[in-house]
């Protein structure tokens, strides 16, 4: 070829290329606007035809992108990308084609001749497309590349860009002859699919007769936007058409909604009657059969306590007082039924004691659960107040149906919980929560949600075995929706039942009454709670932190031993100890036993139970125990409890203080100052003292002096050659030799007031620890309480046995039992 014919066919070719580029990205962009409601819609909201229309726009956009880079690769003569572009291209083109011809006949509705045509001959056209560009790789009879990368065409590609002029040729003939005798929607889709395929006749023929032009591309574009301008019409015909058939139905479903309503009314109005004549007879038989069961009842009872009647006739007449307070329980039933339904059942709003309810409550369920063998614990959580305004006697029937229930259905063994729980306050109300648990048979979740109808029952065997009418829970809805409240419940069959209750009442303005003080001053009382349940010791300090007491908490009966055991060794027992029977590591009757080991008698001692004590009142007093108290706590409980309290320890004390006068005492004090004024203290109440240096002579002093000699010792902690600790473990290991080296009072005297130090001198053996600078008033009720009841022995206030050698000389008020009183220490001189 010339070298100048051969420039030529490059600069066409190279301006054909960059067509190509610019008219497939632009045909690429218009498609993706025009048709963005189209392509971005979900297929289950697009009809056929749509979806059709769809896939072929999937079809037309892979065309024009290798079309776009078709004309990329020219430009720039990468060979074989070149080469494999265009084959691709012939393929997307034949499969463009068929689905252009399912669009067609899905948008036409064509299931003649003519669709079938189309039908299969799309398919023939993309089977034979790609059999040839298969065969072109071999035999370029499609197209070829010179090495110049000049692209020629063959006679296969003009076969093929005939047979498409004249597949869309002769749709354009069909249909516009379709339209021409049709009308309507159905004329305006003809005339739409025949122009499409007039624009693609034509421009693929000019195709034909241009091939560096992208007509192809064009006549795609060109019909695209043809297409969707009608697509978008048909759109709107059919959403009119919709909204009319809508209309029409909202007509029809408002005509039956009327004629169901009047049906509905007629039907309410004759159950009212038919339910207000029930009610009526109900509520007056109700009161008829009440009159002679009364006298049933009462001829039973005299019946029963006939001395004159048998064995056999006592046991006759049982089984009728049984059945006839049975059948009183049903007619009771039966009449509040009747008072809800007709609406007769009202909530009283009267000041009542919530704690004295709820001990109510406790001691019937408590008492049932022990006779039953089931093991009942009740529990209160968060701030509740002694009084309320509401309907005592309505929120106990509720709360009562709800637990005696959960007792009935749950077997020996068992478990039932009862939660009380205070929710959120507003406006002068209060909101409490009841959460009843039990580890029962359970109900099946299909009965659930049939629980509170009137006569409903899971079993109908369980009449027979556990006496239920089915009106319980019917009754006891009513009554919490008439308190504002509501009631839910979750059940698993075999494995028990939870009710929530939740109950509004009104704030009472009544304060607590032990809050008043009267004989005792909260503020100036400590107490020590042992409980096992944290969420029981969480409901302590709460009600007693509302009375402004001090108030300690222990997780076990150890836990409460070692605190009882620091304060008195401080001397600062607790005023009330409250202990909860039952507890998994040490029971309430045992800690007691270990707290009086340790304190004696002068500390009231509670146990807290929520069952029936009577049981375990023996055993409990014979422990140490003062008395008992119902779980769980309230303040004016606690604060009668304290009252209690504070007179039984003014009377101890005051009949418990021994007589100091004459007794003598051994002092331990390294600083002669500090002894000479602790001798001086004790003289005071007429007591006697020896003094020792450190803790070696004090062990001396004590071995050579006779049984009895002293009534007590003074020990200092801190002392050269022998502390205090050392010198206490030696005398109490002299036990086996004498009888009071085991007995013998042995008080710290130390700087030293942490919890450590006090567990120290616990251990080595000594009974108390005082804390320096000494309080003389502190030191006697400390002597007076561990001398009381003990009588002196023989032997007690001789002199002493003459003192071992020291390295220093002894203060002169250790050489008497008196200080003279011109050893007094000058004033203002601190020990």
């Amino acid at each position: 070829m010339p070298h100048g014919r051969r420039q030529q066919i490059e600069r066409k070719l190279g301006h054909g290329n960059m067509t190509y580029f610019i008219i497939g990205i632009l045909a690429f962009i218009i498609l993706i606007i025009i048709n963005k409601n189209v392509l971005w819609h979900r297929d289950g909201k697009l009809n056929p035809a749509l979806r059709s229309y769809r896939h072929f726009l999937w079809g037309a956009m892979a065309y024009y992108a290798i079309d776009a880079t078709w004309g990329l690769l020219g430009q720039y003569h990468l060979r074989t990308a070149f080469f494999v572009d265009t084959s691709l291209n012939f393929i997307v083109m034949a499969a463009s084609v068929l689905l252009w011809t399912r669009y067609v006949i899905t948008y036409l509705e064509e299931r003649n001749l003519f669709g079938q045509f189309l039908y299969y001959g799309g398919i023939a056209f993309l089977v034979c497309e790609t059999a040839t560009v298969a065969v072109n790789v071999f035999d370029p009879i499609l197209f070829w590349l010179d090495e110049a990368c000049v692209y020629h065409v063959g006679p296969a590609r003009t076969a093929t860009l005939a047979v498409q002029i004249g597949l869309f040729a002769l749709t354009f003939v069909y249909a516009v002859g379709t339209a021409l005798n049709s009308m309507g929607v159905v004329r305006r889709r003809y005339m739409t699919i025949g122009l499409f395929g007039l624009a693609m006749a034509v421009l693929i023929a000019t195709q034909l007769i241009f091939p560096f032009l992208p007509y192809y591309a064009m006549g795609l574009m060109v019909g695209n936007c043809l297409v969707h301008s009608f697509v978008d019409e048909d759109e709107k015909d059919e959403y009119r058409r919709e909204l009319e058939k809508a209309v029409v139905r909202e007509r029809q479903q408002n005509e039956a909604l009327a004629q169901s309503r009047q049906a509905v009314s007629d039907a309410l109005a004759a159950a009212e009657q038919a339910s207000k004549a029930k009610t009526v007879f109900l509520a007056s038989m109700s009161h008829e059969i009440r009159t002679p069961m009364n006298a049933i009842i009462g001829l039973n009872s005299i019946a029963l306590n006939d001395p004159e009647a048998g064995e056999r006739v006592k046991g006759y007449l049982e089984k009728i007082g049984a059945s006839a307070n049975h059948l009183l329980g049903i007619i009771n039933d039966v009449l509040d039924m009747s008072r809800i339904e007709a609406g007769r059942l009202v909530v009283k709003c009267e000041e009542f004691s919530f704690a004295r309810s709820l001990e109510q409550v406790n001691d019937m369920i408590g008492d049932l659960c022990r006779d039953k063998g089931v093991n009942y614990d009740c529990q209160v959580k968060g701030q509740i107040d002694d009084y309320y305004l509401g309907d005592a006697m309505k929120l106990r029937q509720v709360l009562v149906n709800i637990l005696d229930n959960a007792v009935k259905f749950t077997p020996a063994g068992g478990t039932v919980r009862f939660l009380v729980e205070e929710g959120p306050r507003y406006e002068g109300k209060a909101t409490l929560k009841f959460v009843v648990s039990d580890t029962g048979i359970g109900m099946s979740q299909d009965f659930l949600p049939h629980i509170f109808d009137a006569f409903s029952q899971e079993d109908a065997s369980s009449t027979s075995r556990y006496g239920s009418t089915g009106l319980g829970m019917s009754i006891t809805k009513s009554i919490v929706e008439l308190m504002n409240g509501h009631i839910e419940v979750e059940s698993e069959k075999g494995k028990g039942t939870t009710f929530t209750v939740t109950a509004t009442l009104d704030e009472s303005g009544r304060r607590s009454a032990g809050a008043q003080g009267g004989d005792v001053l909260p503020k100036d009382m400590g107490v020590l709670v042992i409980d096992d349940d944290p969420i029981a010791l969480e409901h302590a300090q709460i009600v007693l932190g509302q009375l402004g007491i001090a108030c300690e908490t222990a997780g076990s009966g150890a836990e409460g031993i070692d605190k009882i055991t620091l304060r008195h060794g401080r001397d600062q027992d607790y005023d009330l100890v409250l202990v909860d029977w039952r507890m998994a590591d040490m029971d309430g009757v045992e800690t007691t036993k270990r707290i009086r080991s340790i304190v004696g008698g002068g500390t009231p001692i509670v146990i807290l139970t929520a069952f029936n004590w009577d049981d375990i009142a023996e055993d409990a007093k014979a422990a140490g125990v003062d008395n008992f108290m119902s779980k769980p706590l309230f303040a004016d409980s606690v604060m009668e409890e304290f009252r209690e309290a504070f007179r039984a320890k003014n009377a101890t004390l005051a009949g418990s203080k021994a007589d100091l006068s004459g007794r003598h005492v051994l002092v331990a004090e390294d600083v002669a100052v500090n002894a000479e004024i602790l001798v001086m203290v004790l003289a005071m109440r007429d007591i006697t003292a020896d003094v020792a240096e450190n803790g070696r002579i004090a062990v001396d002093l004590f071995r050579k002096s006779g049984p009895g000699t002293y009534d007590a010792i003074l020990m200092d902690m801190r002392m050269p050659e022998m502390d205090g600790l050392e010198a206490t473990r030696r005398i109490r290991a002299m036990a086996k030799d004498r009888p009071d080296a085991a007995s013998i009072p042995i008080i710290a005297l130390t700087a030293n007031a942490f919890d450590e130090d006090v567990q120290l001198s616990m251990q080595a053996g000594l009974n108390a620890h005082l804390s320096k600078p000494l309080e003389p008033d502190t030191l006697f009720k400390t002597l007076e309480g561990m001398l009381a009841g003990k009588e002196r022995l023989p032997g007690a206030g001789e002199p002493a046995p003459e003192r071992p050698a020291s390295g220093k000389p002894a203060p002169d008020a250790a050489d008497s039992s008196r200080p003279e009183p011109a050893s007094q220490p000058e004033a203002g001189k601190k020990a």
